[in-house]
């Protein structure tokens, strides 16, 4: 039991980060955390270590992640929180309108691209642990990612 109580408190953060990358939603972020670690602490035993422990958490958190989903309404961009750090109002008002824009356009990527997007840009994970999530190369997770980018940024120009 200290061994799995070790590996909540070492994954904790990272799990939680990458669940927030996905989702977006703080309070969504932390019951997706807290159910990724009851859940594999009921299945430690299929954990077959041919992977990094946290790999295999975060495939957990997606899979709960997509399932939560699969149950809600669609994405709104009015349940996103507010991504823009304290600056001037002025800043605050450009920032927000451009984060809202981007997130907009993201919103609207299909699968994979959306959530590549959303792990790199607002989770900050690697590529490395991009591709071990989806079970693909570190160089499928970079591709992905920028063509997720450069879907975005034409979204953009066109509506400009």
């Amino acid at each position: 039991m200290d061994d799995l109580e070790k590996i909540c408190n070492l994954h904790y953060k990272y799990v939680k980060s990458y669940a927030l990358s996905l989702c977006l939603n703080e309070a969504m972020a932390e019951d997706i955390t807290q159910e990724t670690f009851y859940n594999a602490i009921k299945k430690i035993d299929t954990f077959k270590n041919d992977c990094k422990i946290e790999t295999w958490l975060c495939s957990i958190a997606r899979n709960i992640f997509l399932n939560s989903k699969r149950k809600r309404q669609p994405e709104n961009i009015s349940d996103y929180p507010n991504l823009v750090a304290d600056n001037t109002p002025e800043e605050n008002v450009i920032k927000n309108e451009n984060v809202k824009r981007i997130l907009t356009e993201a919103v609207n990527l299909e699968t994979p691209y959306k959530e590549v997007f959303y792990m790199k840009t607002l989770g900050d994970m690697p590529y490395s642990t991009i591709a071990d999530v989806f079970e693909k190369t570190e160089n499928w997770a970079r591709v992905t990612y920028f063509r997720a980018k450069k879907q975005i940024e034409e979204r953009m120009s066109e509506g400009e």
